[in-house]
């Protein structure tokens, strides 16, 4: 397992909460993390995404006494990375991802906040309204830019579903909208897309078939310019 390197101090509480559900449901952390993106993505999804959550708890996280379940830890959870995202205006589930579950594996080391903010600052014009970040990891870059110009429109594609997922999680708890997609933005090739807004199911985040998406179709799109990470 790799060091551990959280820059805020919500983000080891809620991976806490993980290894709790890792140690009632016998999964790794990482697999936990993952389903617990699921489990928020349907409960922001107005129940579209019920067959998938239900076959997702149930593996071990509805075994055992109410309250002390795994499914009652990932609720448990969910509320706290909501209160760490309000107190501190950052990205905790971005933050739990790359210092406790992949450890900056494949390059994954996330744009600084501050970064961000300073790019925003500088390379958002005026005239696009839409904004596409083609490598958006859990959304910094986006959210720096939606401070300035929040009622954009906002696409973030990655080739990690995770990533993807924690996207469209933090645009929708944000109050955005737009797209995510799991997508590699080199080949085009495409997996999942869902869309972030209020929609008539009673969500803020659904699931469309990719070739009814906007992707990347955008005429009047303003792209976010990256800085290569580099390995110290």
């Amino acid at each position: 397992m790799g060091k551990e390197f959280f820059t805020i101090e919500a983000s080891r509480a809620l991976v806490r909460l993980f290894d709790e559900a890792a140690r009632q449901t016998g999964h790794g952390r990482g697999r936990v993390f993952t389903d617990f993106l699921t489990v928020v993505r349907y409960s922001l999804a107005g129940q579209t995404m019920e067959e998938e959550y239900l076959d997702t708890i149930s593996k071990g996280y509805v075994s055992g006494n109410s309250g002390k379940r795994g499914i009652d830890t990932l609720k448990t959870a969910f509320h706290q990375m909501i209160d760490a995202m309000e107190d501190t205006g950052q990205d905790v589930l971005g933050d739990a991802f790359q210092a406790a579950i992949t450890y900056g594996e494949n390059g994954q080391f996330f744009t600084p906040d501050s970064v961000c903010q300073l790019m925003g600052g500088l390379s958002v014009p005026e005239e696009p309204k839409t904004i596409n970040d083609p490598a958006c990891g859990s959304r910094r870059q986006l959210l720096a830019i939606a401070k300035k110009q929040p009622h954009w429109e906002f696409t973030g594609q990655d080739v990690d579903h995770r990533c993807a997922q924690m996207t469209a999680i933090n645009l929708a708890l944000n109050g955005l909208h737009g797209w995510s997609a799991w997508q590699n933005t080199l080949t085009l090739q495409t997996h999942r897309v869902y869309k972030i807004g209020f929609n008539r199911f009673g969500g803020v985040i659904r699931e469309v078939p990719v070739d009814q998406s906007t992707v990347g179709n955008s005429k009047n799109q303003a792209i976010v310019m990256r800085i290569p990470n580099r390995r110290r």
